[in-house]
């Protein structure tokens, strides 16, 4: 017979046999793990422009994703508000705008305490790709999104953020209703989007979009993309749009370059009837109105980041060339001649651990406004504090 001892000793010597056991039960079964993974970004600072300090918001925001990962397949869904802390009126950040819409389809939430950037379902089939359903980060973002790396001004010169919106009705930005597809294979990678956003417009399919990725060397990336967007043909003839001759339609092409503590990015972009701004014309009779003028434009951006340790520096601009030449039928010009986008970012950031930034950017305008006014030139000084976390389960059927 086996002594008190010698039990111990048997029961310690197959615990990790029981253990073992236990574990290949336990594999054997469908399992599917569940993860959690959610973030804030919160972003201020004081504007100074027309000898005037304002405190502003510089696009806040909180997220979650969920994702329920079953035999090598990953379905997930995500959620991302803005939070408008400081509700200020001006914001010279672009990307922060939560406006949908295009032309007389807008739809303004920027006056909320929270307004929605994100909401999409996805499914991530691994080597066969990535679909996503819903308001989406756009394909056409995948390349411009090059050069919108400044903490607070670029993005200007891309037709990203159109008609001072999201770019989620023409699809270049946050893009509404939307299906997306993405892959990559070995250096190559690409994506394709298609928008479906009303039914009132006598089209099934609103917008679609392909882009093309390549990695040239390992610091080196090549993109390109072209986005259309369809509207109602009704709408084109109407006449009630000064300035658009047909759909909108994107292009752009950019570089990006990362090695050691630089990074470089260029971007060259064109649009077609893809852009509008409030217009202004004074009539003896009327008085003054602000038509909406649809234009057509070329543009440049650049980007340089050196990184050294806690402090980076940056430095870039943009260029926005419209074309001008648009009258009325009565021969009048609802937009000035000399309207343009020109500005040079200069900027640094000091960032003492992962989740805390300081920063300070300027933009040195150059520009003209579309009624002919100067664009100002700004200096910002702000704060950006960042959370993030989640947790993963596994659940057996």
């Amino acid at each position: 017979m086996i002594g008190k001892s010698g039990r111990l000793l048997l029961c310690f010597l197959l615990l990790p046999a029981s253990q073992l056991i236990a574990q290949s039960i336990d594999e054997s079964k469908d399992s599917t793990e569940l993860q959690l993974k959610f973030y804030g970004s919160f972003r201020g600072h004081f504007a100074a422009y027309n000898k005037e300090i304002e405190i502003q918001e510089n696009a806040s925001r909180l997220g979650f994703e969920i994702s329920a990962i079953r035999k090598g397949i990953r379905y997930f869904a995500g959620l991302e508000m803005q939070v408008n802390m400081f509700r200020s009126a001006t914001s010279f950040n672009l990307s922060a705008s939560t406006t949908g819409g295009y032309l007389q389809a807008d739809r303004n939430q920027d006056r909320q305490l929270l307004s929605s950037r994100l909401g999409y379902l996805g499914v991530d089939l691994g080597k066969w790709g990535t679909v996503v359903l819903g308001k989406q980060r756009s394909i056409y973002y995948d390349i411009t999104g090059y050069t919108d790396r400044f903490n607070v001004f670029g993005g200007g010169a891309s037709a990203t953020y159109t008609a001072g919106t999201d770019g989620g009705y023409t699809g270049t930005g946050r893009a509404d209703q939307a299906l997306t597809y993405r892959n990559s294979t070995g250096r190559f990678s690409y994506g394709a989007q298609f928008q479906f956003l009303n039914s009132n417009n006598n089209r099934w399919l609103d917008g679609l979009a392909f882009n093309f990725q390549v990695q040239l060397i390992e610091q080196l990336k090549f993109g390109l993309v072209v986005n259309q967007s369809f509207l109602n043909p009704s709408l084109i003839n109407s006449g009630e749009f000064i300035g658009l001759k047909g759909n909108p339609r994107y292009y752009a092409a950019g570089v990006n370059y990362r090695a050691g503590n630089w990074e470089i990015a260029g971007l060259f972009s064109r649009q077609q009837n893809g852009d509008a701004v409030n217009g202004r014309i004074i009539d003896p009779v009327n008085g003054i109105s602000n038509p909406v003028v649809v234009f057509e434009a070329v543009g440049g951006e650049l980007y340089f980041n050196y990184h050294w340790k806690k402090v980076s520096v940056l430095l870039g601009g943009n260029y926005y060339q419209p074309d001008t030449d648009i009258f009325t039928s009565r021969g009048e010009r609802p937009i000035d001649a000399t309207f343009k986008r020109r500005y040079i970012i200069a900027g640094a950031a000091y960032q003492p651990f992962r989740l805390l930034k300081f920063y300070s950017e300027a933009r040195i305008a150059n520009g003209t406004a579309a009624p002919g006014s100067r664009e100002p030139s700004v200096f910002t000084i702000g704060i950006r504090l960042d959370a993030e976390g989640g947790f993963s389960k596994k659940l057996y059927d």
